[in-house]
């Protein structure tokens, strides 16, 4: 073989080399594209997209739990007034929108509701026993702003045109002063179902110690817990 025609075959060779490994690149390049996707199809990133009203109550939400984190509220009737009225506002958007979309806009609220409740028992199991009495009165103390504050927030919704909101528009996540007992009871059974029995022992426990507390001090039972 003369040097010529094996320079000829070497300088032949190196393009179809070339050409496998650029082969190569783009098969793995395509894998780990592939690979992408379906983690992103699993992340839900290729879900159907929010609808706006629905993202707007979602924002609305958790705009009030930032300003009120677990185990916070407000401290006076006006903090709370302003507090009942922006959950009378995020209830009344959900009714208002159609049927299919309002478990979507729903998820979350529930979770914020039994989030704070749980820090409020937290609070007065944690405090010392001689110590739980105040506790309670002040949380008793806070459940009073807040019955108060829905109940403005109730004549300012319906004076803004937003009518009677005992039947439409109760406070998102949590049971309504408004409602019946049969629904207060399936609120209440909602709650327990989602705790373990340590949980539901004190849950039991503390809103015992509420009724007792509060009928020492003359008042009536909370619709809330009882």
């Amino acid at each position: 073989m003369t040097s010529a025609s094996a320079a000829y075959r070497s300088s032949s060779a190196t393009p179809d080399r070339a050409a496998a490994g650029v082969g190569r690149w783009i098969a793995v390049i395509a894998v780990l594209a592939a690979l992408a996707l379906a983690a992103a199809w699993w992340r839900g990133w290729f879900g159907a997209a929010t609808d706006p009203r629905v993202a707007e109550i979602q924002q609305m939400r958790a705009d009030l739990a930032a300003k009120y984190p677990a185990g916070a509220s407000p401290t006076n009737l006006a903090e709370a007034t302003t507090m009942a009225t922006a959950m009378y506002g995020i209830r009344q958007k959900i009714e208002a929108l159609p049927e299919h979309l309002r478990p979507q806009a729903e998820r979350g609220g529930g979770n914020m509701f039994r989030t704070a409740m749980r820090a409020r028992i937290a609070a007065y199991f944690d405090a010392p026993p001689a110590q739980r009495d105040a506790v309670l009165d002040r949380q008793i103390d806070e459940m009073e702003i807040m019955r108060q504050a829905f109940e403005a927030a109730e004549k300012v919704t319906t004076a803004l045109g937003g009518g009677s909101s005992q039947a439409a528009a109760p406070p998102s996540g949590g049971p309504s002063r408004s409602t019946n007992e049969e629904e207060r009871n399936k609120f209440r059974k909602g709650i327990i179902d989602r705790t373990s029995p340590a949980e539901r022992a004190r849950y039991v426990e503390y809103w015992r110690a509420v009724a007792e507390r509060r009928e020492k001090r003359g008042m009536p039972p909370s619709p809330w817990g009882r």
